[in-house]
Formats: structure tokens, sequence, C-alpha cells
């Protein structure tokens, strides 16, 4: 196996759906189904495609009903496991909690794949990620969308350096302050050097844990990034019809 070749894929399944209440209050986001598919299989399903064998599956708002539909992943070809996320505290609490109680899946150099899952992925969405990181000599590699400069106040803005570098994300910049059209979504390959980032992360005004500011502390210790330009998901786009 390449060693750059992730085999590992955290999803971020925990979140309450509060945009799309009434229908996810007994039905939780990543099964919410679209053209008659849960979201989520969309999401193993490109996870599969990737190459990954085992993924880690963060849940906790109607965590049973996620942890019955995946099971033990056979059905896509994976191994799967799980951790319920205590309190929704924000993505790098939930990849912290993932870390703690699967510890021994993050102790060599392999990257691993983090993603949220209730994105819509087309199947080669997230082997095309993985490809570009495996050519490049980086630490991370963060899957972007361009949008509208009037999107890019609500999402994760990114800065690049002259020849390309991605350099910092400034999350939910005031209008105007926007670094570039370019926004990170929650799709990144990541290092297992992240690990003890996470042991000291401060959190955030809201009191949430989030991993753009993980990034950045990387970024200024001299880990290198890039980002991925790929087409919007269909989640994305519906929202940016609303």
């Amino acid at each position: 196996m390449n060693k750059q070749q992730p085999h590992t894929a955290v999803l971020l399944a925990a979140g309450r759906g509060q945009r799309l209440r009434p229908y996810t209050d007994h039905t939780p986001k990543p099964l919410l189904l679209f053209n008659g598919r849960p979201t989520l299989d969309y999401v193993l399903t490109a996870v599969a495609y990737a190459g990954i064998q085992q993924i880690i599956l963060v849940t906790h708002h109607l965590a049973e009903q996620i942890e019955q539909f995946v099971g033990d992943g056979a059905r896509w070809g994976l191994a799967a496991v799980y951790c319920r996320q205590p309190e929704l505290l924000g993505t790098a609490h939930a990849l912290q909690t993932a870390v703690n109680a699967h510890p021994t899946l993050f102790q060599d150099d392999t990257p691993f794949l983090l993603t949220a899952t209730d994105y819509i992925l087309p199947e080669t969405y997230l082997a095309d990620l993985i490809q570009a990181h495996t050519q490049a000599e980086v630490d991370i590699t963060i899957s972007l969308k361009e949008m509208a400069a009037e999107e890019v106040t609500a999402r994760s803005s990114v800065a690049f350096t002259a020849d390309g570098r991605l350099v910092h994300i400034t999350e939910k910049p005031a209008p105007g302050q926007a670094t570039s059209h370019f926004v990170a979504s929650l799709t990144y390959v990541l290092p297992t050097a992240v690990t003890p980032y996470l042991q000291q992360m401060t959190p955030s005004p809201g009191g949430e844990f989030f991993l753009p500011d993980i990034i950045n502390h990387m970024l200024a210790d001299g880990f290198t990034a890039q980002g991925v330009v790929q087409p919007a998901p269909a989640e994305w786009k519906m929202q940016s019809e609303q």
C-alpha cells in the first residue's frame, strides 16, 4: 500500500440538522433520502471507491439509527466502528472523540480522511481528493468550493500565497474581509500528527472547537497544505439556491 494512501476515514454524523427540522427531529440528517437513497449511502460508496477499508462514525443525534443502518460496514466493503460525541462541541471535538475512542487507528504515519456525512457525493469525489494528495508533497489536503462573495461570509474562506500554497482558513469572515472566493468544505486528508493539537485546542467564543483553528495552528508550525477545487456536492447547490 502507498504510505500516503489513507486506509481510515473519520465520518462526522453527530449533528442535529437544525436547518432541516422538523424532518431531522425523527431522522438523522445523514439518513434523509436523496433520489431514494440515504445521503450517508452516497458518502460510504465514495469512501469505499476511494480505497478506504476502515471507517469511524462519530454519532450523537439519533445515533442508534445511523449505527443500525451502517452495521459492520460490510455492505460497502468497509469495516465500521463507532464512537458517540457526548456533546456537540464542534468538528475538532468530534475528531478528538474518534481519536480517544480508537487510538490504535491513528498510531502510524499514514494519513486519514475526514468528511461530513450530509454531502451528496459523486462516487469518485473522495478518490479524486486522495489522488491529489498522494501526488503532492504536502501534509494536508482540503477540498475547496468556489462560491459567490455573498456566500463566503457563512463559510470558511481560505488564503493562499502567490505560488498557490494554502496558508490560512478564516471561519465566517466579515463582509468584505474574505481572503478569496474559495471556501473549505468539511472534507480533509489529514496527517496523524494532528492528534497532539487536539489535546491543546482552545474553544471559540461560543465554546466550540473547530478544525480550521487546528489546521491554522499546524500551518503556523510549518505543516504544508493544498486546496483542491472540486464541484460543489448537490447539497451545497441546493443550499445556495434557497
